[in-house]
């Protein structure tokens, strides 16, 4: 069987983590409240008012799921993702495309796609769970982006200065795309991951999913065979108004003029469905953190031998800030560390280094490690004045700086590991008997 979204939604519900909502749910401020109040579980609404098609949400919305998703566990997940990032294998190419069984030309995407108003206050309706699919030199470019209605066949696209960017502006702002809408998690951790502009994102969705991974042609763009919705379009050249949109911070996102996407070809499978992200919520945090945590684990294991792990962690946006564990061979490995993870992630503000008994993903066993292993005079390092990241609102506007922090949670070098380390309920710490002299035994009563 071919791994999609159907499939994994599927083994989520098997599993008793998947919602469903029956009762008829309206496609703005409810139905994102929901979600919230959902969290890191999966939820599938059945009834949305105005449309016949279910929407579903917080597929990719925790740690844990992911690494079901990839046939991995948690604490695994950084290194399954960096090595399907080193090898990218072929995917398998197929005639049979589900998602051809329906086609609309010039489609009212409103009154097709159940588009939602996530934040009444914003007057803004969004598709948060689509992935671009553009053709480059030797492969394609997968990039999520998030795309604004702007009414019609017309959407304004957000694009950040990265790949789909750089192709743009090599056009003129003109390009011929296909976006692809409810994958496989595997596909959408593949098209988050940031890497070298000649990294084929197909090819790393089919390593995750072990070369299970099957696409089809269409007008020339290779396409996941299984995705529940595919649409045809054209950026024009044109630029419109796109924001304001809460973004990974919570907070509300600025407006900006981004290209316009006409869609002129819109497919869906028979009985489909809807993907959607709520904006700032734990799935969108997961999907920005987790897929860069790669690229920091490589960056830093240049830099300090031993790296044991990697986590963005959700308090910090799943983007400002970062807990790196490490095997500490030498002093002033911390330091090290530290300084090689604000470099493999400029949006970086702080990074917590730990020893590797600790999870980085673990927010109270990375407390415990500050707690009784840092000392604040000595294990504390600010950089000032350093470039920081646009999602930052305590930025400066002006100049887009901040100012960046390394703690140094690891053991102090040169101290017995042993006086740091939790003692298990399973293994009583003995304290030690003084030489030359016996534990007393305790008389028997008589």
């Amino acid at each position: 069987m071919t791994p999609d979204l159907r499939t994994f939604l599927g083994e989520c519900d098997a599993a008793g983590l998947l919602d469903r909502v029956a009762r008829p749910t309206a496609p703005g401020g409810e139905l994102a409240r929901r979600l919230a109040e959902a969290g890191e579980r999966t939820v599938w609404f059945e009834r949305v008012v105005g449309h016949r098609v279910p929407v579903v949400a917080g597929v990719c919305a925790s740690r844990a799921a992911l690494a079901r998703a990839l046939d991995t566990t948690p604490p695994r997940l950084v290194h399954t993702v960096a090595a399907a990032i080193d090898g990218a294998r072929p995917w398998r190419s197929t005639l049979d495309a589900p998602f051809r069984a329906h086609v609309v030309r010039r489609p009212d995407l409103g009154r097709v796609v159940p588009v939602v108003e996530f934040y009444p206050s914003q007057r803004r309706r969004y598709l948060t769970g689509t992935i671009v699919v553009a053709r480059r030199p030797g492969g394609v470019n997968l990039s999520f982006h998030r795309m604004m209605l702007l009414g019609g066949n017309r959407l304004a696209v957000r694009i950040v200065p990265r790949h789909l960017h750089a192709l743009l502006a090599e056009q003129e702002g003109r390009a011929e795309v296909a976006v692809v809408c409810g994958v496989h998690p595997a596909v959408e951790i593949a098209a988050s991951v940031s890497g070298d502009p000649a990294l084929d994102e197909l090819r790393v969705a089919a390593a995750l999913l072990r070369g299970r991974l099957a696409c089809t042609d269409l007008d020339g763009f290779a396409v996941p065979a299984h995705a529940e919705l595919v649409l045809r379009g054209r950026f024009t050249g044109a630029l419109a108004d796109e924001g304001p949109f809460v973004d990974l911070t919570g907070t509300a996102d600025g407006v900006r003029r981004q290209p316009v996407l006409v869609v002129d070809r819109l497919y869906h499978r028979d009985d489909w469905l809807y993907r959607t992200i709520l904006p700032g919520g734990a799935e969108h945090k997961a999907l920005m953190g987790i897929p860069q945590e790669p690229r920091i684990l490589r960056i830093v294991a240049n830099a300090v031998p031993g790296v044991a792990g990697v986590a963005l962690t959700p308090g910090g946006c799943s983007w400002l800030h970062a807990v790196v564990a490490i095997r500490v061979r030498a002093d002033g490995d911390g330091r090290n560390a530290g300084l090689a993870a604000l470099a493999a992630h400029p949006s970086l503000k702080r990074v917590v280094v730990v020893d590797d008994d600790i999870d980085p993903a673990d927010a109270q066993a990375v407390e415990w490690a500050v707690a009784t292993r840092c000392r604040p005079d000595r294990d504390l390092f600010v950089i000032p004045h350093a470039r920081g990241s646009s999602l930052d609102p305590s930025r400066d506007p002006e100049t887009e700086t901040t100012a960046k922090w390394i703690v140094d949670a690891t053991i102090p070098f040169g101290r017995p590991r042993g006086e740091f380390l939790r003692v298990q309920p399973d293994e009583p710490a003995r304290k030690p008997v003084p030489r030359g002299t016996r534990p007393r035994t305790p008389r028997r009563p008589r």
